[in-house]
């Protein structure tokens, strides 16, 4: 029986791009916000979002490492008060390199290639395609930091992220702080050997195909999170989440109509007509599983 060595993934989901000394082999999560309200002309719609996150890196005998992978999410809610329920599902591969430089410095490179869609009417318009270059700086045994950029090109045009953030952990342990700005923040403090307190800021936008419609909705949200975490036996963890959305929409647009380009936040050339009606932000609640394993460590295949 060989040993394979786990190293560490930067990975783009939602969770994206951090830099802490584990990797998460698996994570899944369901999340809802019940009654969540329309603007101006009354009614309601649940929010459900289910996501499953598989990664596989292995190391190679040159220290660098194949990155492979596999996300699904499927969130269903209402795009209208009066509309049935939409199911707008993602399926992405994550398919690239870990390249160690130098003792110090890393680079991890990813082809992004994603289907997003509401698999009514499969065509070539649900296929994006996308990929990441990110540099990680090891700064001392505690504190780490990264840059480097996210490209994928959506259903509204091109979108463009940079990305910069650090990783720090205390000496005794017990206080962690992982930021990949700005899409990515998480604090969290250990009590005790099993359980740890935190909270977690995550900003995303997604776009998915209308194949009956000539149209594309846009997801897209800022979600400030706290939370309780739960060890269970040696690798997995559960945590227990409630948070609330801030600017948070899936907004309609005919398919021909696009930005000329999105960095992070800032449009540039949008002039689109919204085809649907806006909703209010509102409670999440969220309960995650995940499957961590510590670097250095190695698994028998």
């Amino acid at each position: 029986m060989k040993k394979i060595n786990i190293i560490f993934l930067l990975v783009l989901s939602s969770n994206l791009l951090l830099a802490q000394d584990y990797v998460d082999l698996l994570k899944t999560h369901y999340a809802i916000t019940p009654q969540n309200n329309f603007d101006s002309i009354g009614g309601s719609t649940d929010i459900k979002e289910l996501k499953l996150d598989l990664t596989l890196p292995i190391l190679l005998k040159n220290k660098n490492a194949l990155i492979t992978g596999l996300a699904i999410d499927q969130t269903t809610l209402k795009l209208n008060p009066n509309a049935n329920s939409s199911n707008l599902t993602s399926i992405s591969l994550k398919i690239g390199m870990q390249i160690k430089h130098s003792e110090k410095v890393s680079g991890t490179y990813l082809f992004l290639p994603k289907i997003g869609s509401d698999f009514k009417n499969i065509n070539s318009r649900d296929y994006q395609f996308g990929g990441l270059a990110l540099l990680k700086f090891k700064k001392s045994a505690t504190f780490k930091y990264n840059a480097g950029v996210y490209y994928n090109k959506e259903l509204f045009g091109p979108f463009v992220v940079p990305l910069l953030g650090f990783y720090y952990k205390s000496n005794n342990q017990k206080f962690e702080a992982n930021l990949t700005l700005p899409i990515w923040a998480d604090i969290n403090y250990k009590l005790n050997k099993w359980m740890n307190v935190g909270m977690n800021f995550e900003a995303y936008a997604r776009s998915y195909n209308l194949g009956l419609n000539n149209a594309y909705v846009v997801k897209k949200s800022n979600e400030l999170f706290g939370y309780f975490q739960f060890k269970i036996k040696n690798s997995f963890i559960i945590q227990n989440k409630v948070g609330y959305s801030i600017g948070r929409a899936y907004n309609v647009y005919e398919y021909n109509d696009k930005n000329d380009l999105t960095v992070s936040a800032f449009k540039f050339g949008d002039d689109r007509k919204l085809l649907n009606t806006t909703f209010q932000n509102g409670m999440i609640f969220k309960v995650r599983l995940i499957y961590r394993f510590d670097l250095g460590k190695t698994i028998e295949n």
